[in-house]
């Protein structure tokens, strides 16, 4: 038993040898690894930035027209048809409704939201400046507000002077609330916005302090915090990168590779030949930059090389294609070309509800109210207890698509009357299965039949009476008046 205790000793004590070996020759692997690759980083390897900021966001919106197409799609989708905003269904305009045509028709309000729409989606919000009549500086808040709970309580009237936008990288939150019982707790008191003056082709900028109670702060993309939304440009980031890559690369492989290199090579039975390099690149110069078409060379052949050119297509679409994947974009409605109009019915569907989504669950509530909302606490709109916001259907046909169904649908009944398939199934029938009407258009549709039919018999009967009337007038001899009538004339 001794024997076989001390075997089992000496084989566990064996087996932990080989494993504390095969640790150590994995860790002397890894170490050697890391010491011969001490860059193994995948985002250092292809230059995506550790960290992003607003101006990055607010370079690529501006220079990158993949990147100005991705922030402002979304927006230009839900604003391409205007929504109606009323107080109630009644036909007659009512007061509010007024006022608020002549702000949007004045100011062109619905203008502005559109505008903050696609500016708060460049970095982590937007500001709307609402500048007013109350004759105090931009820092001061308006009166009639409680500051601590951020209730409205004005009783009076301001008169709108202007509108003005801004992105995220033109503001800082220099002051927030810190008062945590109060409703607006860690929201921005105070903005620092940098406006911007052009004289003379010079850029000036003067920075503003002003008061929350003078803007509308909107976010997009709202997750963690109700200050700042997530940017549009944050899943694609690196992505937009990579495409940037790829076509600034591309033109530079042609710019390159394009232009055809040329080879001089000293003829061998020209071994006492001796290169003029300065008068050489004086000739190519002339060649590739003006209008000389010819090298004079002595004991050198000159060889043309190759270009180098590749197609950089797939490699730009498959970027796009990864983008349009992390937005939910359709990628033939994103690049708007003929191929793009073709999107497909269900790909359109499903665009459409999604916008729709975005526009009953952010821009209603999160853009359209704040503002107007805003209004009516400074007296700009008369204060009402609700109003709606109304978007136009998006998947109704258009005035190409109904005729375009009419046509099918008139084809297809010419078809069925023309066929004989009246014999196979009655004419009620297939209008309600094969064209889908509904029964009281059917009604309707056999309604003007019968009144056709009436109407066509009534004036085939009164042409018949007409027809024989005149039969008679030309078959009866009309007598003078002045004469009996069985007197002739000698």
């Amino acid at each position: 038993m001794d024997k076989q205790k001390e075997q089992k000793v000496i084989q566990n004590l064996a087996e932990k040898l080989v494993a504390a070996a095969n640790t150590t020759s994995l860790l002397r692997r890894d170490v050697i690894r890391t010491l011969l690759n001490p860059d193994k980083d995948i985002d250092s390897e292809c230059g995506y930035p550790s960290t992003i900021g607003v101006s990055d966001y607010k370079k690529l919106y501006d220079r990158e027209a993949v990147a100005n197409r991705m922030v402002k799609l979304e927006p230009e989708e839900a604003w391409s048809q205007s929504p109606e905003i009323y107080e109630d269904e009644d036909s007659n305009q009512t007061v509010w409704e007024k006022a608020f045509e002549d702000i949007d028709k004045t100011f062109h309000l619905k203008a502005y939201m559109e505008r903050i729409d696609v500016l708060s989606g460049i970095g982590q919000f937007g500001l709307l400046l609402i500048g007013i009549d109350d004759k105090k500086d931009l820092i001061e808040p308006v009166d009639g507000v409680d500051l601590k709970t951020g209730e409205w309580k004005n009783n009076k009237d301001y008169q709108l002077l202007y509108l003005r936008t801004f992105s995220q990288d033109v503001i800082d939150v220099s002051e927030k609330e810190i008062d945590p019982t109060s409703k607006r707790y860690g929201m921005p008191v105070i903005y620092d916005i940098k406006f911007e003056d052009w004289t003379g082709g010079v850029k000036n900028e003067k920075t503003q302090k002003v008061h929350w109670t003078r803007t509308v702060h909107i976010a997009d993309n709202r997750e963690e915090s109700e200050v700042y939304g997530i940017p549009r440009l944050q899943a694609i980031y690196n992505r937009l990168l990579d495409f940037r890559k790829t076509l600034a690369g591309s033109a530079e492989m042609f710019w390159k590779g394009g232009y055809p290199g040329y080879a001089f090579e000293v003829l061998p039975e020209a071994s006492d030949v001796t290169l003029d390099t300065d008068s050489l690149q004086e000739q190519m110069l002339d060649f590739s930059q003006g209008l000389q078409r010819y090298l004079a060379v002595s004991g050198m052949a000159v060889k043309s090389l190759q270009p180098q050119v590749s197609d950089p297509t797939g490699h730009l679409e498959a970027q796009i294609k990864a983008m349009c994947t992390a937005k939910g974009i359709p990628y033939r409605l994103f690049i708007g070309s003929e191929k793009g109009q073709l999107a497909s019915t269900q790909d359109m569907a499903i665009w459409n509800m999604r916008v729709h989504r975005r526009q009953e669950r952010y821009v209603t509530p999160m853009v359209i109210r704040p503002i107007i909302e805003r209004f009516m606490a400074l007296g700009i709109l008369p204060e009402i207890e609700n109003f709606f916001v109304e978007w136009p259907d998006r998947d109704s046909p258009s005035e190409k698509d109904i005729a375009e169904i009419a046509l099918i649908q008139t084809e297809a009944m010419s078809k069925y009357v023309g066929g004989g398939v009246d014999a196979l199934i009655d004419p009620r029938n297939y209008l309600l299965k094969f064209m889908q009407l509904t029964e009281e258009e059917i009604d309707a549709i056999e309604d003007a039949v019968i009144d056709r039919e009436e109407t066509f018999s009534e004036e085939a009967s009164n042409k018949a009476v007409e027809r024989e009337t005149q039969k008679e007038k030309e078959t009866t001899k009309e007598v003078p008046a002045n004469e009996p009538p069985n007197v002739r004339k000698s």
